[in-house]
């Protein structure tokens, strides 16, 4: 009997509470409950709102962004339908191109089956005036060598291409008739000459007495450093031993074939055995010489300054100033080849020497001035 009575069901006491019953309540019925719920529902709602929102928003964004690259495009092809955005096309399209016929036809030419009575003047590069031309001017014709970019201006005359080579008297009375302040100017007008060549241009010094000097064997390089030996290898020039200098014209005369000073400065020296026509030729002021030792470096123009005659002798005879310059004209065309000559400016000291002087630059297209270098 005690064990039926325990296992029947008991309802439970009245002062107990029924925490299943509450609980189900609470969840589900209460107040509180169905105001969670409505809140849940309207943030449900709400974000479900704004989505549709955005999604429309970008939508519309994105339609009007495409739609306006797309106008963009239409445009620009609108307005020129021609044009083939991909550079291959294009060139080939403009090389096979023909060009258009003439809107009109040419007019008829004129021509003269007979010649003109009319004798027209001759007209010669050779000119008594002082040439102040531009670095550009008539010296690169007559050089053959030059390219349109080089030049060289030296006491106003001015000389074309880009091998340059000056030609200096060295003789004792240079000193004289130039002074000290001519001598000054003159070696400020060789440094200048220098100092303006643009770097492709390659230059040469050849001093002349009785025989010459060479400041290099081969035109070298405008550049500071060779313009700056230059300057230091004239600068014995000019002052005799009795003024204190090492030598009296050429440092060839003093040391001969040893190619280099008692002070370490070489020199190239250039005698008359060194060329076959002035073989057996001896004398003072040898420019006759300087010039063919230039011509044999092939420069496209040469500037030569001197204040004499040259006093060239052959078996004891002295050569007359026109033979000087048939020779010196002979031995250039055969250099040179049938190639053009270079031009030869010619500086005459006060106007002394000038009647060979004019000669060598009428026959060479060069030009002739005389000038006092103390008053340059």
């Amino acid at each position: 009997m005690s064990e039926q009575r325990s296992t029947r069901f008991r309802p439970p006491e009245q002062d107990a509470p029924n925490d299943f019953l509450a609980e189900d309540e609470i969840g589900e019925y209460s107040p509180e409950a169905q105001r969670k719920k409505s809140q849940v529902f309207s943030l449900g709602v709400a974000f479900l709102v704004h989505v549709i929102i955005f999604s429309i928003l970008a939508l519309f964004i994105i339609a009007n962004f495409d739609s306006e690259e797309i106008e963009m495009i239409v445009e620009a092809s609108s307005s020129n339908t021609d044009l083939v955005p991909e550079k291959r096309s294009f060139a080939k399209k403009v090389t096979l191109e023909k060009p258009a016929p003439p809107s009109r036809r040419a007019d008829n030419t004129i021509t003269a089956t007979n010649a003109s009575s009319i004798v027209m003047p001759e007209i010669t590069t050779f000119s008594d005036i002082p040439a102040f031309g531009n670095d550009f001017g008539d010296g690169f014709g007559i050089g053959g060598f030059g390219d349109g970019r080089g030049g060289a201006k030296f006491f106003g005359t001015s000389g074309g291409g880009n091998r340059i080579i000056l030609v200096i008297d060295a003789s004792t009375s240079m000193n004289n008739n130039c002074g000290p302040n001519g001598i000054k100017a003159l070696r400020r007008e060789i440094v200048r000459t220098l100092a303006t060549l643009s770097p492709n241009i390659s230059f040469n010094i050849i001093c002349f007495g009785k025989d010459c000097d060479g400041f290099a064997p081969q035109p070298v390089k405008a550049n500071s450093g060779n313009i700056a030996r230059a300057k230091t290898w004239m600068n014995a020039y000019f002052i005799n031993k009795r003024g204190g200098g090492a030598f009296d014209r050429t440092r060839t005369s003093e040391w001969g074939t040893r190619g280099a000073d008692n002070n370490g400065i070489k020199y190239t020296p250039i005698l008359p055995g060194s060329v076959q026509a002035l073989a057996g030729t001896s004398g003072s002021s040898r420019m006759d010489l300087a010039l063919v030792a230039a011509f044999f470096q092939k420069p496209s123009s040469v500037f030569l300054i001197a204040d004499g005659e040259p006093g060239t002798s052959r078996n004891g005879q002295k050569l007359s100033n026109i033979a000087i310059v048939d020779l010196v004209l002979q031995e250039a065309k055969g250099i040179y080849s049938g190639s053009r000559l270079p031009k030869v400016n010619c500086i005459s000291v006060k106007g002394i020497g000038q009647a060979i002087l004019k000669d060598i630059a009428k026959r060479f297209g060069g030009n002739y001035k005389a000038v006092d270098p103390a008053k340059v």
